[in-house]
């Protein structure tokens, strides 16, 4: 399959803007994909060469591929690094730098992308960057200008085209599973391992049957399931059906544990990052307190104060995800594991089990010790012993409970977002003043003594029926002098001239981003607002939703992806439990 066929598709996606044309466009593309190559091609339209889990970083650089456009094009580097900062866009740079250079045979094949690509992240070691450059400057000689723009994009993890998994998904769907209605089974397939590729060669091998034989696998992390928000012990119980495990709800870093009898534990942040390298001490606890030879299951790693035993808060947690120091790092922020599920053992998929069943299970393979611990959780069935329970967490440190259904059709969503858990957090007594974690999509130059940076960021919610980040606010208070200042280079890579298009856009901003960094902010209230666009259609009059008055609350949440951020339809539901509570009052 030549390559130009796929950048043709990128092309054409980028342009598209309507979702339905999203997935024809895609729906199209795999059509004309062979069926051997269906996986590599469904992992190329991620923007990616292995899934996320893999770890598989290419290492290029934006002014490493700078100096490859300007061998294969004949011209020099400043050259380049000029067209990119004319454009915004080291793609559209190398597009028109090897314009100049005549006509291209479109002779790539999507093997060759593929696999040179792959040669490109194992080169380690000295002479490892002559290397990258010698293995992907190659490619840029043998392509044609359109097919630059987007292996470019392809290495610097940029690849734009303003689609999420769900649209490919969606087009995968329509080609093999006999149409988009069969959307969920394949969402569901890939939420459980997490592999574009995997459910693409499924599906394409054995029909949507094949793929609802999918099942979790040690070694493939699994999406996290996701709770809702409720306002009141009252709500929550009635959510929940009238009784529920009220779960401790940690302020830590939740991981997810992988054994397997042939390879080292891993640990995998909610982002599917790698990252039991950087918490050696949570590996050996669970080496000596695990009684499994394979297993998934989920836990918060904790800081704490090993004189007191008090639990700390999620920043001193945080400054352990570091590069360097790590030994340092051990002995100055001890950690605790606190595990509350349990998704996989001994090659049992138990994601289908109900809640109780896989708290049992997982209490069976733990030995607790001081620093290993199970989730401190109660069955409760009224108000009164759920507020208790809730008084509890909070003294003991926590952020509040998140609450489980017990009902025996509970069992683990992978990747969802449902009622059958609901967080209750400390401040849920109050209007809004429990954080939501937004999406950045814009931005306004700063004016004063912020001249040279930000003044505001414009923030968004996530959409996933429509698969689109909806705007809710500008926020440019909470910034210490050094986030300011940081800003910029911070965002530097996400930034465009226009709105993305998975930015569902109400207002206006100087610089657009690509949607991937997440914040967490606090905010008086939401009101309705012509100008903002989260929850625009659920509301009265066609309003979208807006944030009063909202504030960074100093946290960046990089262990969260765009879809993890706070739902649009989560911003309706505090908004009219805010509204029920001004008429009880």
């Amino acid at each position: 399959m030549r390559y130009e066929i796929v950048a043709e598709a990128y092309r054409d996606l980028e342009s598209a803007s309507a979702r339905l044309a999203l997935i024809d466009r895609l729906a199209a593309l795999f059509e004309q994909t062979p069926t051997e190559q269906l996986p590599t091609v469904a992992l190329l339209c991620q923007g990616a060469i292995a899934p996320d889990f893999a770890g598989i970083d290419l290492g290029i650089a934006g002014r490493m591929a700078a100096r490859a456009v300007a061998a294969a094009a004949g011209v020099a580097v400043a050259q380049v690094l000029s067209l990119a900062r004319e454009t915004g866009d080291l793609g559209l740079a190398a597009e028109r730098s090897l314009a100049g250079t005549g006509d291209r045979p479109a002779s790539l094949l999507v093997n060759d992308v593929f696999h040179t690509l792959h040669e490109v992240a194992e080169a380690a070691g000295p002479g490892s960057q002559g290397r990258k450059l010698s293995l992907f400057g190659g490619l840029l000689e043998r392509a044609t200008p359109l097919e630059a723009r987007y292996l470019v994009r392809t290495a610097t993890a940029n690849l734009r085209l303003g689609i999420g998994t769900a649209t490919i998904l969606d087009g995968l769907a329509q080609v093999y599973a006999g149409g988009r209605r069969a959307r969920p089974t394949l969402e569901r397939a890939y939420n459980i391992c997490s592999d574009i590729g995997l459910v693409a060669a499924t599906v394409a091998a054995g029909g949507l049957e094949a793929v609802e034989g999918i099942t979790v696998r040690a070694g493939n992390p699994v999406r996290p399931m996701l709770a809702q928000r409720s306002s009141t012990p009252a709500e929550v119980l009635e959510r929940l059906g009238g009784s529920c495990a009220a779960e401790y709800k940690y302020d830590g870093i939740r991981v997810q544990v992988h054994r397997t009898p042939d390879e080292p534990m891993e640990l995998y942040t909610r982002r599917l990052e790698r990252m039991a390298w950087q918490f050696p001490d949570v590996v050996a606890l669970l080496d000596e307190g695990l009684r499994a030879r394979e297993v998934i299951l989920e836990g918060e790693v904790v800081a704490f104060d090993p004189t007191s035993g008090e639990l700390r808060p999620f920043h001193e947690v945080m400054y352990r995800r570091r590069k360097h120091g790590i030994a340092e790092a051990v002995a100055e922020v001890p950690v605790s594991l606190f595990c509350f599920d349990l998704l996989s053992l001994d090659g049992e998929d138990l994601t289908r089990l109900p809640y109780p069943q896989r708290r049992e299970r997982l209490e069976a393979v733990i030995t607790p010790s001081a620093r290993l611990r199970l989730a401190t959780a109660e069955l409760v069935d009224d108000v009164d012993r759920l507020e208790a329970a809730f008084e509890r967490a909070v003294a003991d440190g926590c952020e509040g409970l998140l609450c489980k259904s017990l009902a025996p059709t509970a069992g683990y969503q992978a990747g969802a977002r449902g009622w059958l858990w609901v967080k209750l957090k400390r401040d849920y007594r109050t209007e809004l003043t429990d954080t939501l974690d937004l999406v950045v999509v814009g931005a306004l130059h700063g004016r004063g003594r912020r001249t040279g940076t930000y003044g505001a960021l414009l923030l968004a919610a996530y959409d996933p029926e429509t698969d689109t980040f909806q705007t809710v606010s500008r926020c440019g208070t909470g910034f210490s002098d050094a986030d300011l200042a940081g800003l910029p280079a911070r965002l530097a890579a996400a930034a465009r001239d226009a709105p993305p298009s998975r930015v569902d856009a109400g207002g206006v901003a100087d610089v657009w981003f690509e949607p991937q960094l997440v914040m967490e902010v606090v905010a008086a209230e939401l009101t309705p607002s012509p100008n903002h666009t989260a929850g625009r259609g659920k509301m009265d009059a066609g309003a979208g939703l807006a944030l009063r008055f909202p504030r960074f609350t100093g946290r960046w949440r990089d262990d969260k992806a765009p879809e993890d951020a706070t739902t649009t339809d989560e911003l309706v539901q505090l908004y009219h439990a805010a509204r029920r509570t001004k008429v009880t009052e």
